[in-house]
């Protein structure tokens, strides 16, 4: 039987804005990376690891963790971070679970983060504005 040929989907989607920390009250980098796949039984964690070196962050997908909720809920699995001292030109890469390694560029600063080079294959989708992030799902 011949093997099926893998198409290029999106798998994952990110999402690099500037956010302010209510509690601490200091402007941070807020980076969420989601699975494009919905879960319908519960909305799991993302299970990253992070490499981060002067002017890159690699993200490398591990799996998932199962949700600390009481109640279950269908979504996406999520990881987030805030970022302090996160300004400047970075490379983001995200590593999938079949080792697909996608990249792109972004310029980062405390009001606006803009792409300057957008992700290397259709693995992945970036956004760099909230309002963007929210209407996701109609993409």
């Amino acid at each position: 039987m011949a093997q099926r040929k893998r198409t290029a989907t999106t798998e994952y989607r990110l999402l690099v804005t500037p956010h302010r920390n209510e509690r601490l009250q200091i402007p941070t980098i807020l980076v969420v990376l989601e699975t494009v796949q919905t879960f319908a039984s519960f909305k799991y964690a993302l299970s990253v690891e992070e490499e981060r070196e002067r002017r890159s962050i690699r993200y490398r997908v591990t799996g998932l963790m199962a949700p600390d909720l009481s109640l279950p809920a269908s979504g996406q699995a999520q990881y987030a971070r805030e970022y302090e001292d996160l300004i400047g030109t970075v490379e983001f890469s995200v590593q999938g679970l079949d080792g697909t390694v996608t990249s792109c560029t972004l310029r980062l600063s405390p009001e606006r983060v803009r792409i300057t080079k957008p992700p290397s294959n259709a693995n992945l989708t970036v956004f760099t504005e909230r309002s963007q992030w929210d209407n996701r799902k109609a993409t």
